[in-house]
């Protein structure tokens, strides 16, 4: 799937960035299914201590981006932070108490938990 692209009345167009991540032990990776399509996200690399994802949406500004952990990273305690750029988003996961390190994420595996991600950039 390619990007999806919104229309303000404001002028601004905004490129719309989303996707579902997973690792199911081989390291984190797009959902893309019958059920999942990514917008505007191309990629994602694995790092010792972030995720990085890959949006090359031809952003001018950032407008948002969240990145929510589904049900089961939510009751494991899982919390995401991410520091967001015009072609790239850095996301950072953390456990425990605040202060702590983030979490290597090729330690958090499962086969049915995901990160969800959504962020508007403008064009």
């Amino acid at each position: 799937m390619g990007t999806h692209i919104l229309a303000t009345e404001a002028g601004p167009r905004l490129a719309v960035i989303s996707c579902a991540l997973r690792n199911t032990g081989a390291g984190w990776q797009l959902i893309d299914d019958a059920a999942h399509a990514p917008s505007g996200v191309t990629g994602v690399i694995q790092h010792p201590d972030h995720l990085e994802i890959t949006h090359s949406v031809g952003a001018v500004r950032v407008s948002s981006l969240q990145v929510t952990p589904d049900e089961y990273y939510a009751k494991a305690g899982l919390r995401c932070g991410a520091s967001v750029g015009l072609a790239l988003s850095r996301i950072y996961l953390y456990k425990g108490a605040a202060g702590t390190a983030a979490v290597d994420p090729a330690t958090l595996v499962a086969s049915g938990g995901n990160l969800w991600v959504t962020g508007l950039l403008e064009l």
